[in-house]
């Protein structure tokens, strides 16, 4: 059991919340004793940072204040699910007092590039914690036993104040403990971090992120409060993500079309392309986008139908439609067709 001021008022606030029915007095006595203040707040610093004894490598990765360029897209449900944690934080004293605690642990499954680790980022800045992201790296160890020891020094530095704790790649630490393939150390690893789960307090916000959610020990499963599955953006979703491009709201929306089934991290670096092209090539952006989108679109057998891309390329690249038409045996209301439909002109 941890030792931290939060676990200790949400143990007496428990206590309270049942002695309310059969001793009021008493009830009252006991909620006095609970400390005054705000749970979130702790001491000025953290424990100094964990290393592992071998290459002396921090063992997390630690970033105070968190500061994001904008809030990050997305879906609906999934700021539904965020807003109402954070509301329920707003209120964490209240909570505790009444022997109850905010979503504190909080899982997110999905591709990679879907944004569980950008939101984690978000929760950290909006409750004005600090972000620890375990060094999984550096973490996971070839000695035995030492994997276990680095995992339990990560959480023992991480409850000494209020923070958010980040395990990207869960799934290497917890894995099904019924996998015939796996030594005997990744189970014990496993029983090290359902320990530390069961100890983490009240005040501090733990987020595993994994792309492999069916890895995972169902006893993992069990531990969270909430469980979030991050999917692909659908069009509007990336519509909205490429609200502040320098593009028209007609051109959004086409390029939103061919890019639904990439992530958003994928979106990210086409776009990152896109405006380097447009730079050195001393050319307009938004063609470099779409020349761009179309042949990702392409390369995903996303098309309509197969030449769609090849007829929007040469068209982008300045051959009339008579030439396309031309080129590929179709009639000239056929490419204009094509065009119409993926450009809107």
């Amino acid at each position: 059991m941890t030792d931290s001021p939060s676990a200790f008022a949400l143990s007496v606030g428990r206590l309270v919340a049942k002695l309310k029915h059969v001793d009021l007095e008493l009830a009252q006595e006991l909620s006095a004793m609970l400390p005054n203040g705000s749970a979130l707040r702790g001491t000025d610093s953290f424990t100094p940072t964990p290393v592992d004894i071998d290459s002396r490598m921090q063992l997390v990765e630690v970033l105070s204040p968190v500061i994001l360029d904008k809030k990050p897209v997305l879906a609906e449900k999934i700021k539904a699910v965020l807003d109402a944690c954070l509301k329920e934080w707003a209120s964490i004293d209240l909570l505790l007092k009444e022997g109850l605690a905010p979503a504190h642990m909080l899982l997110f499954c999905g591709l990679p590039g879907t944004g569980k680790t950008l939101a984690a980022h978000w929760l950290a800045q909006e409750l004005k914690l600090p972000l620890l992201t375990l060094n999984l790296a550096t973490v996971m160890s070839s000695y035995l036993g030492k994997t276990g020891s680095n995992l339990k020094a990560v959480f023992d530095h991480a409850i000494s104040r209020p923070c958010v704790l980040l395990l990207d790649e869960f799934d290497a630490i917890a894995k099904r403990r019924d996998d015939g393939s796996d030594v005997g150390e990744l189970k014990r690893l496993v029983n090290v971090l359902l320990q530390a789960l069961d100890d983490w307090p009240a005040n501090s916000m733990l987020v595993a992120a994994t792309n492999h959610g069916e890895l995972l020990d169902p006893a993992v499963w069990r531990r969270f409060d909430v469980v979030i599955n991050f999917e692909k953006p659908d069009a509007p979703l990336i519509e909205q993500y490429l609200h502040d491009m320098p593009i028209t709201d007609a051109f959004r929306q086409s390029l939103a079309k061919l890019l639904e089934g990439e992530s958003f991290s994928a979106i990210a670096a086409l776009v990152l392309s896109a405006r380097k092209r447009a730079l050195l090539e001393k050319t307009e952006l938004q063609p470099q986008l779409f020349k761009l989108a179309v042949h990702s679109c392409t390369s995903r057998g996303h098309m309509a139908k197969p030449l769609d891309g090849e007829m929007l390329l040469m068209h982008l690249e300045g051959y009339s439609r008579r030439e396309i038409a031309a080129h590929f045996g179709k009639t000239h209301p056929t490419v204009s067709s094509v065009i119409k439909r993926y450009l809107g002109e």
